[in-house]
């Protein structure tokens, strides 16, 4: 799986529902630096049409919300610069099946 900085994105970028993310440097109490994480991924919130859901699916946490994203004229994407706004840019990657 490639991962890709959220801050390299540009702001106009397009997410869909389904699209991963990563977090690291979370503090969880692991053995190895790259077990520290929280994955999200966007989600549809059922009878939204002005929010994307960014939702733990990794993890003890995994079904936890971390935080609604803003979508685009009610449309059912979210731009980087919403999905930055929403979830912050440290630590914070873009999971690609490439």
């Amino acid at each position: 799986m490639k991962k890709q900085p959220i801050i390299e994105i540009d702001d106009s970028r397009e997410f869909y529902r389904g699209t991963r993310f990563r977090q690291y440097g979370i503090g969880l109490n692991v053995k190895r630096k790259d077990d520290d994480y929280y994955e999200y991924m966007l989600t549809i919130v059922p009878g939204e049409s002005d929010y994307l859901l960014l939702t733990c699916v990794e993890g003890y946490k995994s079904g936890s919300p971390l935080a609604l994203v803003k979508t685009e004229a009610n449309e059912m994407y979210v731009t980087a610069k919403s999905l930055k706004r929403s979830m912050g840019i440290e630590n914070v990657y873009l999971l690609n099946d490439e």
